[in-house]
């Protein structure tokens, strides 16, 4: 529910209905006081003037923050692709590792029948 917030914003008084808490309304009320001072700190600049400006120099920031987090949003994109081919490749070695040990296995097998087959053909002795 939107509730009134007095704020004081150079030298002026707003009230405005937001829905955010009080306090981050006065914090971004301080910020644009701020933002006001400083662009007319040594000048003579009207305050329809400055408030353009300053909101031109907003304008930017957000902009700039939004291409910064697109581009945030690309890596995190790329970063998830690259670890799903990576487990991907991972799995398929997994799979090439468990069919080696089979093989092994296999292997294994065949060699000690060979070797107990070796051992009974000849005379049963191994003496020298």
């Amino acid at each position: 529910m939107a509730k009134n917030v007095k704020l004081r914003i150079f030298g002026k008084d707003y009230t405005i209905a937001t829905e955010e808490q009080e306090s981050y309304a006065r914090k971004l009320a301080a910020m644009l006081d701020q933002k006001m001072a400083k662009i007319t700190k040594g000048q003579s600049l009207a305050k329809l003037d400055a408030a353009a400006l300053v909101a031109l120099d907003c304008a930017d920031e957000a902009y700039k923050a939004s291409a910064n987090l697109e581009n945030i949003r690309s890596q995190i994109k790329k970063y998830a692709d690259d670890a799903s081919k990576a487990m991907a490749a991972a799995d398929e070695a997994k799979k090439e590792v468990d069919k080696l040990k089979a093989e092994i296995k296999k292997l294994e097998k065949e060699l000690a029948v060979r070797k107990a087959l070796s051992g009974s053909n000849g005379n049963g002795s191994n003496a020298k």
